[in-house]
């Protein structure tokens, strides 16, 4: 028997068990840049947040499943030189970051709050399947449907259905959504679900982000929680947007919503805020200096209270959105500039422009278009609106208001 040799074998089997436990479970290692090496992105996200230490992400990588990373303690990752393609077999979430009842308290991260943020990248849902919640799931091209409830470029889960909240702030800026393979493909044909889906923060900023089709929501923000009790303080600001159903939306109650200077073409929905579950209301909304052009309902706000809609720019409502002539509109057979939907409180709605069709004249002819309206919603009027200092043109009626 060679003694040096069994010394040797032995000595490199215990390193190796080491090392494959400290892979597995490692809390202090800095995360290392993958350099296009897709097989090592996910443990380089994990790894990044196991420790709280700013990964930097270069090259290009091609995803193929979900890239799913449990929030412990912070999250930094700059991607402005990195590009993430999804290929034809992605049926689910490019990336998930989610907070978990209890893989989220490993690495030290029970006793902290995780703050997240994320710089720049390019992703490109072009080629996955399409989520199976998505609006109007019909027009999805066949053999292009996935089998997964979400399908979102950048999923970020703060807090768990059962209540467990981990999200503190997040930061999402600089990055370029593309959904279609070319740049005239109405937003139907784009693949995936939302670009950047968000629940449960504590307080989010959302800025300076590009979206060029998307499936459902460019920007989809939300309460979380067992009744949303978490996330609110949601700032949504300097995004550019076209061809996508939903331009920014936040849904199940979240309070404090500014939607600020951002810019919308040819989306269904522009600036929203929607209810999902009877009488969850949002509270103080402020939707402001956005400009939106060819939209179905370029802004419109369900169930909230105390709503402020200044100085917004809304173009060419009534013309033909996503290549429908007929509009997208679950509330009839119109287009409608400001839409506010069972809204209480202290509201107001100044200072903004709305303007019909100005170069199609058959088409303003054989479209409905109203610029204000008031109506109930989830079994409450709107009430409290003041309207004053708005300008119309070329719209049939300024105002409507629909009573119960």
């Amino acid at each position: 028997m060679n003694f040096n040799n069994s010394m040797t074998t032995t000595t490199l089997f215990i390193i190796t068990l080491a090392s494959n436990s400290v892979s597995a479970e490692n809390c202090t290692s800095v995360p290392v840049n993958p350099q296009g090496d897709t097989s090592k992105l996910q443990a380089a996200l994990q790894q990044a947040t196991n420790t709280g230490v700013e990964l930097v992400l270069t090259g290009t990588y091609y995803i193929t499943q979900d890239t799913k990373v449990y929030l412990r303690n912070d999250l930094k990752v700059d991607a402005s030189d990195a590009q993430f393609l999804a290929t034809e077999q992605l049926d689910g979430d490019m990336f998930s970051f989610d907070t978990h009842s209890t893989k989220s308290d490993e690495c030290g991260g029970a006793s902290a709050m995780a703050n997240f943020e994320w710089s720049g990248g390019t992703f490109n849902m072009a080629k996955a399947k399409v989520s199976t919640v998505v609006p109007l799931p019909y027009k999805t091209p066949i053999g292009r449907e996935g089998t997964k409830q979400t399908a979102d470029a950048i999923s970020v889960r703060g807090a768990t259905s059962a209540g467990k909240s981990k999200l503190n702030e997040l930061l999402i800026e600089n990055i370029v959504f593309i959904g279609t393979e070319n740049d005239t493909e109405p937003y139907y044909m784009a693949g995936g679900d939302s670009g950047i889906l968000m629940t449960g923060a504590l307080k989010a900023i959302i800025r300076n982000n590009s979206f060029f089709g998307v499936r459902d929501a460019a920007i989809y923000v939300s309460a979380g929680g067992v009744s949303g009790e978490y996330g609110d303080h949601f700032t949504l600001t300097n995004n550019y947007v076209e061809r996508a159903y939903d331009g920014i939306t936040s849904k199940r109650g979240a309070d404090n919503i500014k939607m600020l200077s951002n810019i919308m073409h040819d989306v269904v929905v522009g600036l929203s805020i929607k209810r999902v579950y009877d009488g969850w209301t949002a509270t103080n909304v402020n939707i402001s200096n956005n400009s939106v052009s060819n939209s179905v309902r370029p802004i419109s706000v369900e169930r909230a209270n105390d709503v402020v809609i200044d100085n917004n720019h809304i173009d060419n409502l009534g013309s033909v959105v996503a290549d429908s002539l007929i509009p997208t509109n679950k509330y009839g057979q119109q287009y409608e500039g400001i839409s506010l939907n069972g809204v209480q409180g202290s509201n107001l709605i100044s200072n903004n422009i709305i303007n019909g069709i100005t170069q199609d004249g058959s088409r303003e002819k054989d479209t409905t278009t109203w610029g204000i309206v008031l109506r109930p919603e989830d079994g409450r009027e709107t009430t409290n609106v003041v309207i004053e200092d708005n300008s119309y043109s070329r719209l049939d009626k300024w105002v409507n208001r629909i009573l119960l």
